[in-house]
């Protein structure tokens, strides 16, 4: 592993928290450049070698270049040492587990589901004005919601995959203060596991970062 600090990407969004909250968590000691999405920043040559989609999050360490948040809590997870109270997979059946959440995550629920409400009401002006859209976006995050009710309703005893934190704790985490930003009601079991794991000193610490001057209350 090289003795360089990673470099973190991006800052503002609930992806660019993903990585800052987990690092911190982590007791990783990070570079962050804090550039923001459409305010230009991205499409910089120097950034653009980085990621030529010109997305952030983005995360530099040594040679090793990843864009996905998703990634990068891996990477994170499996690069650097773990306290005792977090959960890295040793076997491939866990491993298969934490990545069915994780692919679970971040396709039904934020690509498909919140994503789809944000492309075409909040960045209308760049992906189209779309009322029926926006709608679907949301009766279909609910939905898988509702399918997974029985899985979720087990997990958040704890954590998503027992009682040590996981990188698809921080992935869900992020997907509830999204969902409540978007003032979508929430059953009263996730808005109380949303309440717990929004008590951690790393996730309030680097929600001040991304979001300067806003309260983690704002999103609740």
């Amino acid at each position: 592993m090289t003795d360089a600090k990673p470099v973190l990407w991006g800052i503002g969004t609930m992806r660019t928290h993903r990585p800052h909250w987990l690092a911190r968590e982590l007791g990783i000691d990070y570079e962050l450049r804090p550039i923001q999405p459409r305010t230009g920043e991205t499409r910089e040559p120097a950034y653009l070698k980085i990621n030529p989609r010109h997305k952030v999050p983005a995360m530099v360490h040594g040679d090793v270049v990843l864009t996905e948040s998703a990634a990068i809590l891996n990477y994170l997870s499996e690069t650097f040492p773990v306290p005792e109270w977090f959960f890295v997979p040793s076997t491939a059946l866990q491993r298969a587990r934490l990545l069915e959440w994780n692919f679970f995550i971040m396709s039904e629920l934020d690509a498909n589901g919140l994503y789809s409400m944000r492309r075409h009401g909040d960045l209308k002006a760049l992906y189209g004005d779309a009322p029926v859209a926006v709608e679907a976006g949301r009766d279909y995050f609910l939905h898988q919601l509702e399918t997974m009710d029985e899985a979720l309703r087990r997990a958040t005893d704890g954590f998503l995959m027992g009682h040590r934190f996981i990188i698809a704790d921080v992935l869900f985490m992020s997907i509830l203060d999204w969902a409540r930003w978007y003032k979508i009601d929430l059953p009263a079991y996730l808005l109380d596991w949303q309440h717990e794991i929004g008590r951690r000193p790393a996730y309030i610490d680097t929600f001040a970062d991304n979001y300067p001057g806003m309260a983690v209350a704002d999103v609740r």
